[in-house]
């Protein structure tokens, strides 16, 4: 199954389309994230992680292990409007989800060198679709009669260099018509800065919640494969 997916950030920061197989299960039967903390370093058409933009598996920085993902930017000055130019990276996954089912992604950011300039931030982020890859919610992109998804706290100028922040969408509810989740890890560059910067991330979850359960740790086991949903 693949979708069209449009992530529209913070006051029209632009528009990025990517195409998504559906990812493998993990080794944790309640994560369906393939290779979560990064090391495995897997291709698409395993079940990795599909990158884009200014993003890549690195060593530099990881919180666990020895690796973490790195989703990167430049934005510039011009002398045009809207005097500036930035772009978005990242890396997602996608799993088959029910309109109703409550989701929640956690992980941890952190950045290298001080974020210069605004908006300029990483967050994790998940974002649902109907059959035919149209955005039923997503943080930026939901319309007032869509159920929105959540962001996380992010990691941005403020977060002090080197401190791996915990990110948390908190509980978000697929709307009416789902067919699927994706799940991100996201890089927003839009400050003009003129300078190279960007966030690592590592040590991601994904949880589908039991039932009406409030606790966001109730996440429910998933199968090893995903009968119904083709490629």
């Amino acid at each position: 199954m693949k979708h069209a997916i449009q992530i529209l950030c913070v006051a029209l920061l632009g528009t990025l389309f990517v195409s998504a197989p559906q990812a493998a299960l993990s080794d944790d039967n309640t994560n369906p994230l393939k290779d979560a903390s990064f090391e495995l370093q897997l291709a698409p058409e395993q079940g990795g992680w599909i990158l884009f933009e200014q993003s890549l598996f690195s060593a530099a920085a990881a919180r666990s292990g020895s690796q973490s993902m790195f989703n990167g930017g430049f934005s510039r000055t011009v002398a045009y409007h809207p005097f500036f130019v930035g772009s978005v990276s990242g890396s997602y996954q996608e799993f088959p989800a029910s309109p109703g089912s409550r989701w929640r992604l956690t992980g941890f950011g952190t950045a290298p060198t001080a974020l210069q300039g605004k908006p300029a931030f990483g967050i994790v982020q998940v974002s649902f679709f109907d059959a035919d890859g149209h955005d039923l919610g997503t943080v930026e992109t939901a319309d007032s009669k869509t159920a929105r998804a959540k962001t996380s706290n992010e990691v941005n100028r403020q977060t002090p260099v080197g401190e791996w922040v915990f990110l948390d969408t908190d509980i978000a509810t697929a709307p009416a018509g789902t067919e699927t989740i994706q799940a991100f890890t996201l890089y927003v560059d839009f400050s003009g800065s003129d300078i190279a910067q960007g966030v690592y991330f590592d040590d991601l979850s994904l949880c589908a919640l039991e039932d009406d359960s409030d606790d966001a740790s109730a996440c429910k086991e998933f199968e090893d494969d995903m009968e119904g949903h083709d490629d």
